[in-house]
């Protein structure tokens, strides 16, 4: 036999469910939102290592520019930045630094909105190798 609730208790349960799961849903959809950004700002830093990384193989600056938007476009291509762009800075000459700079806008998912993260990166062209 179970026991029987109080008489101001009835229906209390009901209510408190109510009431919590709208709150558990917004806590679910900030953390989910939270890792949309937190993937966003891996991409990018990925793909800034990887356009400067190429940038440094090149023999010249024009396509060492090539070069850095190619990796750049290999790994944000299929990614949901909805606008991208990659910036290569410094000189193509032997133990010079290239910095390469990735900028991606994604949208915040089902919330209005979008999302910027920008990444810089540089890479050391190999002093012992001869460019242009």
């Amino acid at each position: 036999m179970r026991p029987r609730a109080r008489r101001g208790e009835a229906g209390s349960a009901t209510l408190e469910l109510a009431v919590l799961t709208p709150a558990a849903l917004a806590v679910l959809g900030v953390v989910v939102l939270a890792g949309h950004v937190e993937s966003a700002r891996n991409v990018v830093a990925q793909a800034a290592q990887d356009a400067a990384r190429a940038a440094t193989t090149a023999r010249d600056q024009n396509t060492a520019q090539a070069y850095a938007n190619s990796a750049a476009a290999a790994d944000l291509g299929g990614r949901d930045c909805r606008t991208w762009s990659m910036n290569l800075s410094g000189q193509l000459r032997p133990g010079a630094v290239l910095t390469a700079t990735v900028t991606c806008t994604t949208e915040l998912g089902i919330l209005p909105g979008s999302f910027t993260t920008t990444h810089s990166s540089g890479a050391v062209v190999d002093p012992l190798r001869g460019v242009g």
